[in-house]
């Protein structure tokens, strides 16, 4: 099987030897790795037990036989900090919340309460007190269903080797299942989901895939070459939650509190925000035309005004009438 980066290596390595009461020869780290889908050769393994040794203490047993290895297993205590940094480990228990149904939101909860069984109680106190002066709001997230977890742990594997996946995929916007061949670039995570973002070469172009969505996964002997600097171009032309086919330049009149609300809380969405006058503002982004375009339009009622593009004019029209025709209108 194909190498892992050598950091991540070196972490396993130095888990395995912290644990091993009697210590551990190179042939031995040797199997152990071998039976986490890690293949490496022996020189490899004394080189980065030499790196290890630069940073953390690691025993050398000379026996009759081969060098055994052992580690300090790492431990934290009698840790004490700041006001300030209790604060922001508070901050960061707040934020972590939503995401306690993913693995690495479930993990990072358990980790900082590690980090405070150790400190002094006293911290912990604080940190209980906190609550009554000190509120944190997290983020809005999507509750994820029908997640698998092991498609989670083939992509990784498969970005970090560069294997080509073949998947089943229900498309939200089709509403059809489709068989796909993928180059996994990036595993991001968005209002609480899991989104794979590759290129597709059913449709040619670069997209994101929802995990969640996934039915089938398989991963392929195929290798591929991930881009320089795609995940920017990606998000220039996201405008929300979604990508699509074709590129449009939105231009929309925004008036009132409408105007002003969007030039303070949603101005980052924009390439571009033009005042007119003193009620009034110009909104230009460029971006693939999805449908979550039309419903943030929506949300500001008769305060929006498309200009552009004349695809996006006529749904609010036609969205307009439907509504009236159901009001009495």
């Amino acid at each position: 099987m194909a190498d892992i980066r050598q950091a991540e290596r070196q972490i396993h390595i130095l888990s395995i030897l912290s644990e091993s009461k009697q210590g551990d020869t190179v042939q031995e780290l040797h199997h152990s790795l071998q039976k986490l889908g890690i293949d490496v050769s022996r020189k490899t393994i004394e080189r980065d037990i030499d790196n290890i040794s630069k940073h953390f203490y690691v025993y050398e047993e000379e026996g009759s036989k081969e060098t055994r290895y052992r580690a300090d297993k790492l431990k934290i205590d009698n840790i004490t900090f700041t006001l300030s940094e209790l604060l922001s480990l508070y901050f960061l228990q707040q934020v972590i919340k939503p995401y306690q149904k993913l693995d690495v939101g479930k993990t990072a909860s358990a980790l900082i309460e590690k980090i405070l069984e150790r400190a002094p109680s006293i911290h912990q106190s604080f940190i209980d007190s906190v609550s009554d002066r000190f509120i944190v709001n997290p983020a809005d997230v999507i509750p994820e269903k029908n997640l698998d977890e092991n498609y989670i742990q083939t992509a990784r594997e498969a970005i970090e080797k560069k294997y080509r996946l073949k998947i089943e995929y229900f498309s939200f916007s089709n509403d059809e299942l489709t068989c796909r061949v993928i180059d996994p670039y990036i595993l991001e995570i968005r209002e609480g989901c899991y989104h794979l973002i590759g290129f597709c070469h059913l449709r040619n172009e670069l997209r994101d895939f929802r995990i969640s969505r996934i039915r089938k996964m398989e991963m392929l002997e195929e290798t591929f070459e991930r881009p320089e600097n795609f995940y920017e171009q990606y998000s220039q032309n996201r405008f929300e939650k979604m990508t699509g086919d074709e590129e449009v330049t939105l231009k929309i009149i925004f008036e009132g509190q409408t105007a002003r609300y969007i030039k303070e809380y949603e101005n980052y969405k924009a390439d571009k925000i033009t005042n007119l006058d003193d009620d009034r503002i110009l909104f230009e982004k460029k971006a693939t035309y999805t449908p979550d375009i039309l419903q943030w339009v929506l949300r500001f009622g008769a305060d929006a005004e498309v200009i552009e593009p004349e695809t996006l004019r006529f749904e609010v029209m036609w969205e307009a009438r439907r509504m009236a025709q159901k009001y009495g209108g």
